[in-house]
């Protein structure tokens, strides 16, 4: 009897050792399913000049000083964007610990941030400018996963593609730090870099997308909202460029989304406002944590009822 019982608990633990297990396993997969990268090469229509200017509400739940500072480097691409600092308000101060490449690429000073003072809330307001890839060199985002050319005689083209990050991940890095709003503008050109021949026609997808936000504004006004990235309102464009044409294009996003009733899309908010603590996805063997705890469930489940029906 005792030894049933033992066994009992012990598939329990493996149980709910499983379960983080198999979300941490999944959660990185799905993370790995929607890399993105930058290419200069084989598109007729490229993109580069990327800007954004980014405004943030940051409060401090600690009972002591914090600092945070900007990111000059965006991950999400490969290879990396990197990002000058062309202005900051008010003006940041020179942090302890550099990250930030200090060698020419991207502002020479190190890493530049503010203070934040025990309960304070700040707003701050930054300016970035891409250097190198993604700035002057002009490059296409597509997906990890291109289209097969074995597909015959039609295939798909899906045009230019998007990556995403979360507007909130200063709270997985420091839990004391709250965000209490970010929204950001960015600006972008792209380039038919076919200098003779027909028009290239296509569609373009705004190249830096936050999730759980709601896309606030683009100029031009975006030709519908692509929900291919989970919980992301993406800005599409179905465009046309002439031999050698340049096309500027400017996009707003807000976090977080607010109410039931959005600007654009739906206005769901499917993750809540910690969305980078609960990165799940729709229950399938592929895509994401609930599929392994729906298993982990069903073990759990059938661990009790033998103990209710043998031990007891």
């Amino acid at each position: 009897m005792n030894l049933g019982r033992t066994l009992v608990i012990l598939i329990l633990l493996f149980s709910v050792l499983g379960i983080f297990t198999f979300e941490d396993l999944n959660v990185a997969s799905a993370a790995d399913d929607n890399v993105t990268y930058l290419t200069p090469e084989s598109a007729n229509i490229v993109m580069g000049d990327f800007t954004v200017v980014i405004c943030v509400t940051v409060k401090n739940n600690n009972d002591h000083v914090e600092y945070f500072k900007i990111s000059q480097t965006y991950f999400q691409l490969d290879p990396n964007i990197q990002w000058n600092i062309v202005w900051t308000e008010p003006e940041a101060v020179k942090m302890a610990v550099n990250v930030n490449p200090t060698n020419g690429t991207t502002n020479s000073t190190g890493d530049l941030g503010w203070r934040i003072g025990p309960g304070e809330t700040k707003k701050v307001k930054f300016f970035l400018r891409a250097v190198g890839a993604g700035g002057s060199e002009y490059g296409f985002i597509m997906p990890n996963e291109t289209t097969d050319n074995s597909f015959w005689p039609l295939i798909n083209d899906p045009g230019l593609s998007a990556s995403w990050f979360f507007p909130n991940e200063l709270e997985m890095l420091n839990p004391n730090l709250k965000i209490v709003s970010w929204s950001g503008t960015f600006d972008f050109n792209v380039l038919n870099q076919n200098p003779t021949g027909p028009q290239v026609q296509g569609i373009i997808r705004a190249p830096i997308v936050p999730l759980d936000s709601t896309l606030t504004a683009s100029d031009p006004a975006a030709t519908f909202i692509d929900t291919s990235v989970f919980n992301a309102e993406t800005a599409a464009w179905d465009v046309t460029l002439q031999p050698g044409e340049v096309q500027h294009f400017s996009y707003s996003y807000y976090y977080p989304k607010s109410g039931s009733n959005g600007t654009t899309g739906s206005g769901q908010n499917v993750f809540p406002t910690t969305a980078a603590k609960n990165a799940t996805t729709v229950p399938t063997q592929t895509t994401g944590s609930p599929y392994a705890l729906l298993v982990m469930a069903v073990i759990i489940i059938g661990a009790g009822l033998g103990y209710a029906k043998f031990l007891r």
